[in-house]
């Protein structure tokens, strides 16, 4: 039998390797051959310890000229038809591999008729930040190999080294080839901070064992900072260590980089600081850590820190470094329902986009021939209407304002900034032009006819059952739509203060938004008060305390929570804090719309699940009948929408509550 040995480099015959008996060497030939040779290998097993036979490889015309050294029978087919490999190590190393008998403490070099070789081996970091070969501890790897002469292949595994010491073994496989292969490191809790090695070690069926070529692996142990929903200053100090992972949740956050200034920081999301531009590129790259995206710092010592949620960076020179998007709108900085979701922060991912779809089922947006008022900072262009939309139900523009608050225009000087900046959105007035149930039909065939994922928010409360048939039509409606619609639907007013008495109101959501409990795209939206008194930071609206609307429903049938007497913009032209849960839904819709706008793939139920799995958690630990899962979070939600899009599996690794929040 014939092996091809194709060798890349100058190689001394007379190179002798001293190293090479011992357990841990991991190549067998010096790297410095140039020669392609093809000969017949022979395996001898029966030679005597006292053999001083050396390994001597030399060029020839017409042969090969093998000989053998003490203890190192050496058998390996080489063909090595690849350049470039990623490895810290030569391109000859990544092919030349040990042999050693898996029962012997001392893994002496054996031989075998057929040997399977390591043809490429790789390792490196799976969060996709700009250090490939260092991990954060329980993070992840991604593993690639192709093996030659496989026939006689047991399996293939991973091994961890540290001070020549295999440590840890991180998987095991049967294929002869293998890419891209995710390992999760959280499975592994002797896999600690450290400088390793790993190499990727092959058994046979006779149990011999060959190694690959070592790669070095840098893991940083971390420690992890919180916020909460205020606007708060973080200091991150280098007791932190080489890793650190920083989560601001929501409000106007400062990182203070203590003793660092901007010299010391070599990238951030892979690009200088120069270079970064909220609204340009700069989610591009993104560490996906803990099942979630995360901007990442490089500092010149060799830390890094994982960050998200945090809108501005001060150095120690005291200057400020913006992160999150703001706008020039009028009323910016007093949209509090804005800055305490860390919608500004989410902007950065995404504006909105043509396939999503926001619908109003509320009471239109149109003001009637004669009567006064108009469409006031909102895109016309952006609004599907019809004769049946006029907004007459109030003396302000109930459905104008609810509009508003999702899609007002940015950045055009004046009004407010609606969360989604893009988006059509289906107008319709359930109150005085089409039932409920109508409604929704023309809305969902319209966004099924172009391709769309559609957000409804439903100013509507009571019993809305019977709009347009029965019970049971509506949730079919409900139900048969969830793979492209999910709705957002006011809690009700039914306490004290609300418009709708209901002695319920402490124990149930009112009407349509119950179907929360058996319809996994329907969201129940609770209204959540600033009760604190006004506080600017940078100029930004900031909660310090919060609390449940007194006349808010709750119960074990509340989902979540979002900001009322938000700024909106009325059909009269002027702002007005919007109150009542119609304010909530708006908000809850218009975030939704966001994650959507990332991640199309995702299903209602599964908007509604990362909405719920990244909200901030409010009043008892946990979810409660009084905050269900908290207080919507926009950066949250769109990050692990986003890491489900860029790295599904990476991702997937974690779900629910077990993923950063």
């Amino acid at each position: 039998m014939s092996y091809n040995l194709k060798l890349l480099e100058s190689f001394d015959p007379n190179t002798y390797n001293n190293s090479l008996t011992s357990g841990q060497n991991l190549s067998v030939i010096s790297p410095n051959i140039t020669s392609e040779l093809t000969e017949p290998l022979t395996r001898t097993n029966n030679r005597s310890s006292s053999s001083n036979e050396v390994l001597n490889i030399t060029e020839s015309t017409n042969s090969t000229h093998i000989s053998t050294f003490q203890n190192n029978d050496l058998l390996t087919q080489i063909d090595v038809s690849q350049e470039g490999q990623e490895s810290t190590h030569s391109v000859f190393e990544n092919y030349l591999y040990a042999a050693y008998s898996a029962n012997d403490s001392s893994n002496p070099l054996s031989t075998t008729s057929i040997n399977p070789i390591f043809t490429n081996f790789s390792v490196f970091d799976a969060s996709g930040d700009n250090t490939s070969t260092s991990v954060f501890e329980s993070g992840a790897l991604r593993l690639s190999y192709n093996l030659a002469n496989a026939v006689s292949l047991s399996n293939v595994r991973l091994e961890a080294l540290l001070s020549d010491r295999v440590v840890s073994t991180l998987g095991s496989w049967n294929e002869a080839n293998l890419s891209n292969e995710l390992i999760n490191l959280a499975s592994f809790a002797n896999f600690t901070g450290g400088s390793y090695q790993l190499r990727a070690v092959v058994r046979t069926t006779n149990d011999q064992e060959f190694s690959s070529a070592s790669q070095a692996m840098n893991v940083l142990s971390w420690n992890r900072l919180n916020g909460t929903f205020t606007g708060e200053t973080i200091d991150y100090t280098p007791e932190l260590g080489t890793g650190a992972v920083i989560m601001g949740r929501g409000g106007t956050d400062t990182l203070n980089l203590s003793g660092i200034f901007p010299s010391n920081i070599t990238s951030i999301n892979g690009i200088s600081l120069a270079a970064f531009n909220p609204l340009s590129g700069s989610t591009t790259n993104q560490a996906i850590f803990g099942g979630t995206a995360f901007d990442y710092i490089n500092l010149a010592d060799g830390r890094e820190i994982y960050l998200q949620g945090i809108e501005r960076l001060r150095f120690s020179d005291s200057s400020i470094f913006e992160l999150q998007v703001r706008t020039n709108d009028t009323f910016f900085g007093s949209q509090w329902n804005l800055h305490i979701s860390d919608v500004g922060s989410a902007w950065r991912f995404t504006q909105g986009v043509s396939n999503v779809l926001l619908a109003s089922l509320d009471t239109g947006i149109l003001t009637a021939a004669g009567a006064s008022g108009d469409i006031v900072d909102i895109a016309t262009n952006r609004l599907i209407t019809d004769p049946s939309d006029d907004d007459n139900f109030n003396n302000y523009g109930h459905g104008h304002s609810a509009i508003s608050i999702m899609s007002s225009t940015a950045n055009n000087s004046s009004g407010i900034s609606g969360i989604n900046w893009n988006s059509s959105v289906y107008v319709n007035d359930v109150y005085r032009g089409v039932s409920l149930q109508q409604a929704i039909r023309d809305t969902i065939n319209y966004a099924r006819a172009r391709n769309q994922r559609v957000v409804f928010q439903g100013g509507i409360q009571g019993n809305w059952f019977s709009s347009g048939g029965t019970r049971e039509q509506l949730e079919q409606l409900i139900r048969d739509n969830s793979d492209i619609a999910i709705f957002a639907i006011a809690a009700g007013n039914g306490g004290p203060g609300g418009n709708l008495s209901d002695s319920n109101y402490l124990t149930s959501v009112s009407g349509v938004a119950q179907l929360e409990t058996t319809h996994d795209n329907m969201i129940s939206v609770g209204a959540l008060r600033n009760t604190s008194a006004t506080t600017k930071i940078n100029g930004l609206t900031n909660a310090t305390s919060v609390n449940i609307a007194s006349y808010s429903n709750r119960g074990s049938n509340l989902t979540l929570m979002a900001a009322t007497d938000s700024p909106a913009m009325d059909k009269f032209g002027s702002m007005r804090f919007f109150g009542g849960t119609s304010a909530a839904n708006p908000n809850m819709a218009g975030i939704a719309s966001l994650v959507w706008s990332v991640n199309s793939n995702l299903t209602g139920g599964q908007v509604r699940q990362i909405l719920t799995d990244t909200a901030m958690d409010l009043g008892t630990p946990g979810r409660d009948n009084s905050f269900g899962y908290g207080l919507v979070n926009a950066d949250a939600a769109v990050r692990r929408a986003s890491a489900l899009q860029r790295s599904s599996d990476l991702a997937s690794l974690y779900s629910g509550r077990s993923i950063f929040v």
